[in-house]
């Protein structure tokens, strides 16, 4: 590229020179010649006007003025025969027309020549002729074009020495560009470039580093969202391992079997289903849709109801009637909903209540059991390493953010809220008994679960 720009530059300081210098170098050389015919002139005028008082008596002068070595002087009787100085014997071209009354200009072999007329009473009685040799005019001309020709040079010269700086600062920034795409392409995604001063680059560059960061963040969201996903796919999976080695177990009954056998069925259906949700959240086809919460509840209740109920613990709905509508992927809502759950279940005590209710135009789904809760906040910048179970918890409040709501804990309670706005988009309110809180920084009314978080 820097080659490029030096060979363009300098091809086009050549050809401005060229376009300005050979009209110069011709309008240089017409004017010497000019200037020359006009000297010739002034000279040959100036003898007539001396020789024409002793012409005009009859007097044949004895001398013609000194002149510079190669310019001759020549006086032509009316007849056009040389009576005195240097010159053809008889009248040329140019003589013979002054000898009509007229001044005349011209050229006759390798001389400039001008012949002046003296007259007397309008007759003209002689001619003046004036010649110097075109090699002098060359001299003077040549001696201009070869110093325009230096100063030609020296501007092409001066040209390539800034095109070269020039080059250089321009490529400088697109070999970084370059080199940063290069970096992104082989997955440096902390690869950055700065500031040039050159507006055009800079866009181009701050546009790479918007990509670069995009990606980084995409790659990282894909790491994190791959390792939540295999957590929610161990969960199930090991349930439905142990129900299988019941089911295999010699010393159960019949009834004990089928049992088994039909808790890995429901297994199976819960691993299906969260396979399903898990591609439905990669591809996000659901995006957009309104969350219908009465078929939510039900998946719950056909979820959920027989693991608790196995432990003796009873699953209570309660949903109030005129909730807000809101626009969420029910995928991420049953995954996120069925991370609280196996949390209840796994970790609470007595019933477990999911309650729906109206926020303040902003759709709450709470979900309590009769356990401990947590007491002691947990602050986002003091988060203990990530276990099994907070892996769970991650996932959930990366999917509520990405919905546009919030996932809270209540200290004290062993209550989780997940808040999900009427129309995603920042700004929305949460009306509670504390009064009306941004959805944005809700930690007046409970803590924002922090990554990481192992529960209960």
């Amino acid at each position: 590229m820097r080659r490029r720009i030096v060979v363009l530059a300098v091809l086009a300081a050549i050809l401005a020179t060229s376009l300005f210098g050979v009209p110069l170098a011709i309008g240089a050389a017409s004017y010497y010649v000019s200037d020359e015919k006009n000297e010739l002139e002034v000279l040959a005028d100036t003898v007539a006007i001396t020789l024409s008082a002793d012409l005009v008596q009859g007097q044949r002068p004895d001398t013609l003025p000194e002149t510079e070595s190669e310019t001759t002087l020549g006086l032509y009787d009316a007849t056009g025969t040389r009576t005195l100085g240097r010159g053809p014997d008889t009248a040329d071209d140019l003589v013979t027309a002054a000898l009509a009354g007229t001044t005349t200009r011209g050229t006759t072999g390798g001389d400039l020549v001008v012949a002046v007329p003296v007259s007397e009473d309008r007759a003209v009685i002689a001619v003046v002729r004036a010649a110097t040799p075109r090699s002098q005019v060359y001299g003077r001309t040549l001696t201009t074009w070869l110093i325009m020709a230096g100063l030609a040079m020296a501007a092409v010269a001066f040209t390539w020495v800034v095109a070269r700086r020039q080059a250089a600062r321009l490529s400088a920034p697109l070999e970084a560009l370059a080199g940063a795409a290069d970096a992104l392409g082989v997955g440096d995604f902390g690869a950055r470039t700065e500031p040039s001063g050159i507006a055009e680059i800079d866009i181009a560059g701050r546009s790479l580093n918007r990509t670069a960061h995009r990606l980084d963040a995409l790659l990282t969201r894909e790491r994190a969202f791959s390792a939540d996903a295999s957590h929610q796919l161990r969960t199930p999976l090991t349930g439905l391992r142990l129900h299988l080695e019941t089911a295999q177990d010699p010393s159960g009954s019949a009834e004990q079997t089928a049992q088994a056998i039909q808790a890995a069925l429901t297994g199976v259906d819960r691993l299906e289903r969260t396979i399903d949700d898990l591609l439905s959240l990669t591809r996000r086809p659901q995006e957009g849709q309104p969350l219908e919460v009465p078929g939510l509840l039900d998946q719950i209740r056909a979820g959920w109801h027989a693991p608790l109920a196995a432990q003796g613990r009873p699953l209570r709905l309660r949903p109030e009637p005129d909730l807000p509508a809101t626009v969420a992927a029910p995928a991420a809502v049953r995954q996120i909903l069925a991370v609280l759950l196996d949390n209840a279940l796994r970790h609470g005590r007595g019933a477990v209540t999911v309650t729906v209710r109206d926020a303040g135009e902003i759709l709450a789904i709470d979900i309590d059991d009769e356990g401990a809760g947590l007491n002691d906040p947990i602050a986002p910048e003091r988060v203990p390493p990530a276990g099994p179970h907070g892996r769970g918890l991650d996932l959930a409040r990366s999917l509520a953010e990405g919905e546009g709501g919030r996932l809270i804990c209540q200290p004290g309670s062993a209550l989780f809220t997940l808040l999900l706005p009427a129309h995603p988009g920042q700004g929305e309110t949460v009306q509670d008994e504390n009064g009306p809180h941004d959805i944005g920084d809700i930690g007046d009314t409970g803590h924002p679960i922090p990554r990481g978080r192992r529960l209960r």
